[in-house]
């Protein structure tokens, strides 16, 4: 083999390695293992436990506390409220097993489970119930922000 050809061999083994490290390196810097996210010039933590499930809500966010106190006025609202947004694909009693579970491709969380419940903060609901993630919708726009924190209120009875 002449020394042009192994040279030749050696760069685009050089160029295909580089390449695939590239997407290994892009894959994760953005998937759910992502740690940090750049937002506003800051940086932001990811709240781990919502990373590992592939949710990727902000610290900040996560430490959000429910501005509305969880009184049987509110939970019968989030009650309500969750029947007619989150009961076709969660189930009226939140085992993720809706009428429509079962077409979707990823099943829906269970919300009735209490050690998942007790790890997420309200913050951090209510971030997933704003932002959705397929084929979970969002429902920034068609909830008010009122409503959706009603809803995190009734969520908490579920995993009681």
């Amino acid at each position: 083999m002449s020394m042009f050809r192994l040279v030749k061999l050696v760069a685009l083994s050089l160029v295909v390695t580089l390449v695939i490290g590239a997407m290994i390196l892009s894959h994760v810097s953005s998937s759910r293992w992502r740690g940090v996210a750049e937002a506003s010039g800051r940086t932001t933590m990811v709240a781990a436990h919502s990373e590992q499930d592939g949710w990727d809500v902000p610290t900040d966010v996560a430490k959000m506390k429910n501005p509305i106190e969880a009184t049987s006025d509110s939970i019968q609202k989030g009650k309500q409220l969750y029947e007619a947004n989150c009961a076709f694909c969660h189930g009226q009693t939140g085992k993720g097993d809706g009428p429509v579970a079962s077409s979707l491709p990823e099943k829906p969380a269970d919300l009735s489970n209490k050690e998942v419940m007790a790890r997420l903060t309200d913050g951090e609901l209510f971030w997933r119930i704003t932002k959705g993630k397929r084929p979970m919708p969002s429902f920034e726009k068609t909830l008010s922000e009122k409503e959706r924190w009603h809803i995190v209120n009734y969520l908490r009875t579920l995993a009681q």
